[in-house]
């Protein structure tokens, strides 16, 4: 079977160049795509950063493998700062996964306009898991992606063992055509007649009898919510909220002030799982921050 996926991992390789090249403001090629197969689990390895993308059209997913160390390097040309080429921070972190997740998403694009697939809907996320990873058996390709300088990286694709036949552009029409082959040559179908089988008699069916479940009925203002009374939930006490470049979040310091979008004398917001149910002002109790409700249920302001 011909290999389909190679020109397939050239395209997103191409392509992971020219995104890497737009961050860090050089021009990036990729050299020649390697293929493995692999029969073992994807892990996560400490000195790697894996993102899964998904690419709805075709109905599959891939992994992309990056070297955590060189995507230090990665974020140090991007903020025009010289790095220690120590661990990387939080901050640099964030960088990271916003980073690899943009240049996965372009490579899912690229497959997908290369096979003919749809491109709406992909996305790519950073694996925290190995179970976020899909089945092995895999066909893996590895491409030197080289930035100047000296420094050159390597990026790894994972396709499992149905991206060779969902992400190839000719399988559907060489199958349609075997089949209309395989149907020209295959004798004429004996007359409906013939083809008709005896209908057999049907047997009752006899079922055991059973009483229905009692259902219990909540007191008044109880929706029969015990279930779910004991379910966590997150509440988050929001001060305000601002907007800043990245350039201001990583220029930031000790003793560094921004300002947030609400007056002193406004409330604070109460969200419980993200969403807004509360409104309050800060007050004090035992030397601890404490919210003392003022609105239930606001009205959410719109633009």
């Amino acid at each position: 079977m011909p290999d389909t996926l190679r020109p397939i991992a050239d395209a997103m390789f191409a392509s992971a160049a020219s995104v890497l090249g737009t961050l860090a403001g050089r021009t990036v090629t990729a050299g020649i795509a390697t293929r493995a197969e692999s029969e073992g689990s994807i892990r996560i390895e400490p000195d790697v950063v894996a993102t899964v993308t998904r690419i709805p059209s075709a109905d599959l997913s891939f992994a992309a493998r990056y070297v955590k160390r060189d995507l230090a390097r990665v974020v140090e040309l991007m903020l025009g700062t010289p790095g220690d080429g120590g661990e990387l921070d939080a901050m640099q972190l964030s960088i990271v996964a916003e980073t690899v997740a943009q240049i996965s998403s372009a490579m899912g694009e690229a497959a997908a306009s290369a096979t003919d697939h749809a491109a709406e809907g992909i996305e790519s996320a950073v694996a925290a898991e190995a179970g976020a990873f899909p089945a092995p058996p895999f066909a893996t390709f590895s491409a030197a992606l080289d930035l100047g300088e000296g420094f050159t990286t390597t990026l790894t694709l994972d396709f499992d063992v149905l991206a060779q036949h969902r992400l190839a552009p000719a399988a559907a029409p060489a199958a349609a055509a075997a089949m209309a082959a395989a149907f020209e040559a295959a004798p004429a179908p004996p007359p409906a007649a013939a083809r008709r089988r005896p209908v057999e008699e049907g047997q009752p069916v006899a079922f055991t009898p059973m009483q229905p479940t009692p259902v219990r009925t909540a007191a008044p203002g109880h929706a029969n919510l015990d279930l779910v009374h004991d379910v966590p939930l997150e509440i988050s006490a929001v001060l305000g909220q601002t907007e800043l470049s990245l350039r201001e979040v990583v220029s930031m310091q000790t003793g560094s002030v921004f300002e947030l979008d609400k007056l002193s004398t406004e409330p604070i917001d109460l969200y419980v799982n993200n969403i807004l149910i509360a409104r309050g002002e800060v007050v004090v109790v035992d030397d601890k921050f404490a919210v003392k409700i003022s609105e239930l249920n606001p009205v959410v302001d719109k633009v």
